[in-house]
């Protein structure tokens, strides 16, 4: 069941992400006077945004259990974050994909990454822990098929 757990964690993830990143957009249109508050995304995010729900239980493990607090282990997601989205980037340039392009932002590298986002992967940092908890938890449900009342107050195993 583990690679099944791990299948699902990525999926869950994935389209997680992808309604993040459409919110997120919209969101930054509406700031910028754009009403129609219109996201958008690649389906091609949903590597990153997997691979970030596949990444993130080992190293929060890791972390915890070396008593890291929780602000500097959301430190330490904002930089996965970043390396995920340059390292993904970087491939999806090479096979010709421009998913994303940040040229045009102070502080970027390669157009790939912008320290403009540190922020905001801050703050997803912040977030993902609990998130990742109830990603792992709906996971086993759907791969066991049990019922929401089934997995009160169990929590997930790394």
């Amino acid at each position: 069941m583990q690679w099944q757990r791990l299948a699902m964690r990525f999926l869950l993830f994935a389209l997680i992400g992808l309604l993040i990143e459409v919110f997120f957009t919209a969101i930054g249109r509406g700031i910028g006077g754009d009403w129609n508050l219109r996201g958008n995304t690649s389906p091609w995010m949903m590597l990153d945004y997997g691979l970030l729900g596949v990444l993130l239980w080992p190293i929060y493990t890791r972390l915890k259990a070396a008593g890291i607090p929780l602000f500097l282990r959301a430190a330490v997601y904002m930089l996965g974050i970043f390396i995920i989205e340059y390292i993904s980037g970087m491939i999806f340039t090479a096979f010709g994909l421009r998913i994303w392009n940040y040229d045009d932002k102070a502080y970027n590298l390669h157009g790939q990454i912008t320290l403009l986002y540190a922020p905001f992967w801050y703050a997803l940092g912040l977030v993902l822990e609990p998130l990742h908890r109830r990603v792992d938890a709906v996971a086993v449900l759907l791969i066991k098929g049990l019922r929401a009342e089934d997995l009160e107050g169990v929590e997930p195993k790394p």
